[in-house]
Formats: C-alpha cells, structure tokens, sequence
C-alpha cells in the first residue's frame, strides 16, 4: 500500500463520550480515508494512546480535567510536530483561538458540532497529509537514487580532480557535499597497472581481474584515512593520498606484495610526487602515469616513483642496428656467449619511450634479434636452417605475447641459452656491496619497528626504488619480503631458546603489537605460536626420555 493510499489515523479526546460517539457518526470517515483509531476522555490517557499509535490527526476538546485541550496540544505538537490538531470548544472566545493558532494547531471549530465544519475541516487535513506524503515518497526516492548513485558520484568527481585543473574552494564544497575529507597540505596519487600470469585463461576479462585487484587494495587501505581508492577513465586503479603520515613508496611496495600473493597478477605501480596544495592533484597523476610507462622498459611488479626516472636516457646511446648485428654476430662466432647476452640490451637504447607504438617497435627489434642469431649459428653449423626455423617461429610466436622489456631480454638470452647450450652463460653476478650492507643494516635495527626502505635507503645515501630493485635482482624477493623473512626466522630461533616470552620475542624482531606478530607467524609458517612451541616442548621431552632410557641401558 502506497503512502497516499494507506489509512490517515485518526483520535478523537474528550471528557464526555457523547461528544465522541457524535463526532465518531457525524460524517463518513472512510470516504475521506480516514479511519478512528482510538479515543480518550483525558489528556493522560490520550498521550499514552498518541505515544502507541501515532495518529495522524487528532480532535481534542478544550475544556479538559487536570490538563486542558490546549495544554495537550503543545505537549503532542512538541513530540510529533507532524501530527495535526484541530481544536474543539464550546467558547467563541478569540483568546482561545489564538492561543490555538499560536500552539500550531490545525484548525479550531466551535460545539455544538456542525457536520458540515467537520467535513471540510477533515478534507482540508487530507490535502495537507496527501501532499506531505507524496512530498516524502518523492523525497524518498530521490534520497535513495543519491544514495545508490554516490559511489558513480564521487568516482566522477575523484576523475575530474585527476584529469582537470578545478579551483580550490570548487574542489572543498563538491567534497564536502560528497563526504569526501581532504585534511593535509598534501597530496599524492599512485596508478596501478595489471597483468594476469595466466592471461589466456582470462580471455580478456580485463573487469574481474580489475575487481579482484581493487578488493586486495581497498582492504589494504581500509584503516588509512584520508586514503581514496578508485578507478580512472582507463580503468587503471588510483590511488589518491592526502594523509602526510603515509609514506606511499613504502605502503605500495608492500601492496604490490599483497596483490602478488593473493592474485597471482603482475603489478606495476607507478607514484606521482608529493604535492603541496590539492589544486595540483592533476599534475600528480601525470607523473604516476608517466612513471607508469617505464614498466615496459623495468619489467612488471615493480613501484615506479616518478622522482626515480631518468627522463631522456631512453634516446641517449643510439646504436647502429647494423654495428649491433656485427657485435653479436661476432660474439656468438667466437663463444663468447655471455658478450652476446650483454650487447641484446643495447638493440633497445633507441626505442622511443614516449611513443604510443614502443611495445610493437620492441618486438620488432626483438625479432631482427632472433633472425639475426640464427643466421650466425646456422653459418656455424650448429644447427640445420629447418630445426632453427621451428625455433624461431615458435619464438616468435612467444615474442608477440610479451609486454615488458626485461620479459623479451629474457626470452632472447633463453633462446642463445637453448641453442648454444652454454652453461655459464647466465652465472649468477657477485652479491653487490650494497646489498650486503643493506642486510648488515637490517641485522643489526631489527628490532627497530620503524625499520623500512626508505631508512635503509638513505642509510646508504641510495634512492629507495633503486635499492627496491637491487634486491629483488640480487636475492630474488622484495625488500618488504626478506624483512618479513629475517624477522621470522630471528623469532624462530628465540622461540626455540625458550627464555622470552611472546611480546618479547615481537619486540627484540621490530613488531610492537604481539597480536599482530602472532598473526604474521601463522601467515608465514602455516602454523600458530602457541602451536609451534607445543612442537619444540614435545620434541625436548622424547630426547630426554631417550637420554635417560640410553643411560639406563648402560
């Protein structure tokens, strides 16, 4: 039943019942769609009858016992200002009029009841409820269309700051109407790209694999204020931070672990710099999506700080494509094979970064690379031109699929590999002293909550994504993962020990919440502490059950 439709309530108070039976029979309520729903003959029992109905008008008497008519009405009004009040009274007293009117009565008629007065009085509060009802269904509808909308609402919005240059108090006003809050001098935006690892078995449902990353990194920021996360008009995730007790590099590499574990996707994260006024929220985008564009050239999962790219390096060192083929040639000629892996990287020292088609100029070059090499080794005999041409078609084939530089470099030293079957072709390179002091520095602030990427970075007066990077060519896991990996491995051997106790292990490893240690724990090894120690006591009490038993028998 719709709000126009449904019954209007209605209570009739007065002290005598034959003024309520007459005004009860007087006129047709259900004509007007009213129904009687109750009556009183004092105004104590006709507040508890309001208090439990809630009637929508209500026809009380003036001259009441203990509390008057008037009296009544002020009460009712001032609880339920909704509801409507025409008072009854047997005076043609103006006083008592105003004082009516003044209360917020509806109308007020004069006994002995005229049917006539009622009927229009009644029709009259009709109207007004009808339209008040109809007011609040459209009011309704509209509050809930807003409501259903206000997540498009505020994503157009968050677009419109990234992609235009808004004035301040435009951007204040629309946030604010938004519930939007932007609190700090300072903003910074972050662009996400994904990949899948096993992209055909998407078929190019390019909107889940969105979804499922974009739940990972709203439940990663769910406790960061100030913290907006949303997609842009390419469908690249965003994120917009106005919090200045964020440090972004640090939280998107242990993001982009995150989306890693739990996706199995390749990320790619690119990072604006820090902007000092919210009016330059766009100018932070185009850095992230500039810092974006090196993925190609750094390879996936890595975080991309726009401050850390060597703008114009891209074009420097252009080599002659034929004095390349020659080098090459040569190399693979005299078995010099770790040179003919080396010199792969200067064929792509001249692709233009900044070009729309640089992925396809890539592969291009990548293929002159392939046909390049085979001509040498099929002049050397090492294989026929029909085994090397299944090869390279199947290369090829590969080639075309692959999206990032260090994926196609990869791909080429493993065809060099294959063919010419070099062992030491790809030794693993010495441990860089950096890295090795990087680690001396991690042992030794270990227990330092704040230990992070950044600290370590300017500890050794390095840049923090280069160092990110070093890592993970050198050890083969991220920076944020040997952290978590030594801390873990530290607690192990203090649990073993047996002489701390839980938030004293957490503390000497850096973790200052003992909850939130344990939780780690159980991540990392699959099983709890608690659980892990009941192992260790069990384990003690055999080997002294066998000593004893060992020196029994002797």
């Amino acid at each position: 039943m719709s709000n126009t439709t449904k019954k209007i309530k209605v209570v009739v108070v007065d002290d005598e019942q034959l003024e309520i039976n007459l005004i009860k029979n007087c006129i047709n309520w259900d004509f007007l769609n009213m129904e009687i729903v109750g009556e009183a003959q004092d105004a104590i029992s006709a507040l508890e009858l309001v208090e439990e109905i809630s009637p929508d008008i209500i026809f009380t008497d003036i001259n009441m016992p203990i509390t008057d008519g008037i009296k009544f009405s002020e009460m009712v009004i001032k609880r339920y200002p909704k509801t409507k009040i025409v008072i009854l009274s047997g005076y043609d007293n103006f006083n008592y009029v105003q004082k009516s009117m003044h209360i917020g009565a509806s109308d007020y008629i004069l006994k002995p009841i005229n049917n006539d007065e009622l009927f229009k009085a009644a029709s009259k509060l009709k109207n007004i409820i009808d339209f008040e009802r109809e007011s609040s269904k459209e009011y309704n509808l509209l509050k809930k269309e807003l409501t259903d909308n206000l997540p498009y609402i505020k994503e157009k919005f968050l677009n419109e700051l990234i992609c235009n240059n808004l004035d301040t108090e435009k951007i204040i006003n629309k946030a604010l109407f938004l519930g939007l809050r932007f609190k700090y001098q300072y903003i910074q935006v972050a662009a996400i790209e994904i990949t899948s690892l096993r992209e055909n078995n998407y078929n190019g449902l390019s909107f889940k694999r969105n979804t499922i990353v974009m739940n990972v990194v709203k439940q990663f920021f769910q406790m960061d204020e100030y913290t907006y996360i949303f997609y842009d008009m390419q469908n690249r995730i965003i994120i917009l931070n106005n919090n200045e007790n964020i440090d972004l590099l640090e939280k998107c590499e242990e993001l982009k672990v995150s989306i890693v574990d739990e996706t199995q996707f390749c990320v790619s994260i690119g990072i604006g710099r820090q902007m000092k006024h919210i009016w330059e929220i766009e100018a932070s985008y185009k850095e992230a999506l500039a810092a974006l564009k090196y993925r190609v050239t750094e390879g996936n999962n890595l975080v991309i700080l726009y401050d850390h790219i060597s703008i114009g390096n891209i074009n420097q060192n252009v080599c002659n494509i034929n004095e390349l083929n020659e080098k090459l040639s040569f190399y693979l000629r005299s078995a010099l094979y770790d040179k003919a892996s080396s010199i792969i990287e200067q064929y792509f020292k001249n692709i233009d970064l900044d070009d729309r088609n640089n992925l396809k100029e890539l592969r291009i070059m990548a293929m002159n690379i392939v046909t390049t090499s085979f001509k040498t080794l099929i002049s050397m005999g090492l294989y026929n031109s029909d085994e090397l041409y299944n090869i390279q078609i199947r290369l090829f084939n590969e080639l075309i699929l692959l999206d990032t530089l260090p994926d196609i470099i990869k791909a080429l030293n493993e065809v060099i590999l294959e063919a010419v079957k070099k062992d030491n072709i790809n030794k693993p390179s010495k441990m860089d002293d950096i890295i090795i002091k990087a680690k001396e520095y991690i042992d030794a602030n270990l227990s330092d909550c704040e230990l992070s990427l950044s600290l370590t970075a300017k500890h050794l007066y390095i840049n923090p994504s280069y160092l990110s990077r070093m890592f993970k060519k050198e050890i083969g896991i991220s920076f944020v993962e040997y952290i978590t990996k030594t801390r873990m491995e530290k607690a192990i051997e203090l649990l073993r020990k047996g002489e701390l106790k839980v938030f004293e292990i957490a503390d000497c490893i850096g973790i200052s919440d003992s909850n939130y240690f344990s939780t780690c724990f159980k991540k990392y090894f699959g099983v709890s502490v608690s659980e892990y120690k009941k192992y260790i006591n069990n384990n003690l009490k055999e080997n002294e059950y066998c000593n004893i038993k060992s020196a029994n028998l002797n």
